[in-house]
């Protein structure tokens, strides 16, 4: 063998050897490109779903921050709501307070109206039929008649000169004075009970329509 026949044999598997290489790296480099692109095309789907992810979201967001505003809206809406039903209520419980105050003076009212009037009935009907100062005014009427009588029968029998007689009918005339006079006393006595309580009852009435002033300015009137 000499030195040409050694060199090809030496090139020889030198290009063998470079050619398997080059096969591995040919191979080598396809498979990481193919690898590569796969990674790829995974990365451009995982890209795509995490962009509809985002869009959704911020499409979710969007919606949320809207519901809030109408959310914020609708309690703003409320609170003024709230605070209006709430003055309306301090408004109401005030005049709960006064028709309560106005019927206790009310009812004050009734029962001193009522009192006055009884007083009134009491006093008119002291001057009833039945009553004590018509019985002494009925009473005293007919003495002062029967003594009237007596007096013109008494003169009529002293005209006759019978004194006897004209005194007889004196006495009972001047009898029947006395009882007058007693029954005129008491009507009299009467008619001061009378004068005493209509002066009570016109002093009730002015009082009682004082009352009333106050009563007005209570209960609004």
């Amino acid at each position: 063998m000499n030195a040409n026949t050694k060199r090809s044999g030496l090139d020889l598997r030198l290009g063998i050897v470079l050619g398997v290489f080059a096969i591995l790296l040919f191979g080598g480099a396809a498979a990481w490109a193919f690898g590569v692109n796969g990674e790829l095309e995974r990365t451009r789907s995982t890209l795509g779903t995490t962009g509809a992810d985002l869009s959704a979201t911020t499409a979710s967001v969007a919606d949320t921050e809207a519901k809030l505003k109408a959310a914020t809206t609708e309690v703003a809406a409320e609170q003024t709501a709230i605070k209006a039903a709430a003055a309306k209520i301090t408004v109401l419980e005030s005049q709960v307070d006064r028709k309560a105050a106005c019927i206790v003076v009310q009812t004050a009212n009734l029962g001193e109206l009522r009192r006055i009037f009884a007083l009134e009935r009491a006093n008119f009907a002291r001057t009833t039929t039945g009553s004590t100062w018509s019985k002494a005014n009925s009473a005293g009427t007919k003495a002062i008649h029967l003594a009237i009588t007596d007096a013109y029968k008494a003169y009529q029998a002293a005209a006759a000169g019978s004194n006897s007689t004209a005194n007889s009918w004196l006495a009972r005339s001047n009898a029947q004075i006395s009882i007058g006079n007693k029954q005129v006393k008491l009507a009299n006595a009467e008619i001061e009970r009378i004068n005493k309580a209509t002066k009570a009852i016109n002093a009730a009435n002015e009082a009682f329509v004082e009352k009333l002033q106050e009563t007005a300015g209570t209960c609004g009137g």
